[in-house]
């Protein structure tokens, strides 16, 4: 999977899961850890095993590191209700990530139970497919392309919702 069909699954949380109300710097920056917390796994470290999708994208691993995130709200100021929210809300963000790359059809799938199993889980979707190296430009447009409708198409379904909640809400208080 790309970074543009990660990045908009984790805008489209952000669009569910932001409280309403703040300036639009305050959304801007939250929003851009959104984007910052799916796209983690893929990050080119050395040994975070993203080559063979295993490190990185094991669910051990990233729940011990999206918990040590909530080690954060013991902070006074960030332990609120609007913290609490984001915070879950960033670590489901970065969890997204595997089932999302587990649905590509590579057939590799992901190593989800490193380091205690080398099992891969894939559940292959024949129109998801991954960029090709050295860059084939028709091939690498058309993954391009479908992650952007695919996972665009969510994102307008999340504002949709958001919206409707809104509506909803003027509604009930009038």
């Amino acid at each position: 999977m790309t970074t543009v069909g990660h990045s908009l699954a984790g805008i489209s949380l952000a669009v569910l899961t932001l409280p309403r109300g703040r300036s639009i710097a305050w959304y801007l920056i939250i929003g851009h850890f959104f984007v910052f917390f799916a796209n983690v796994p893929d990050f080119p470290l050395p040994g975070w095993g993203h080559d063979a999708y295993q490190v990185s994208h094991s669910i051990f691993l990233t729940a011990l590191l999206a918990s040590l995130m909530a080690l954060l709200l013991l902070l006074p100021k960030i332990n609120t209700q609007t913290g609490a929210t984001v915070f879950l809300a960033w670590a489901v963000a970065w969890l997204s990530h595997m089932p999302l790359d587990a649905i590509y059809s590579h057939g590799q799938g992901i190593g989800i139970f490193w380091p205690f199993s080398n099992t891969h889980l894939a559940l292959p979707l024949p129109w998801f497919e991954t960029l090709t190296w050295p860059p084939r430009t028709e091939h690498n447009l058309r993954v391009f392309t479908i992650e952007l409708l695919v996972y665009g198409a969510l994102l307008v379904a999340c504002i949709g919702i958001r919206w409707l909640g809104k509506s909803r809400n003027v509604t009930a208080s009038s």
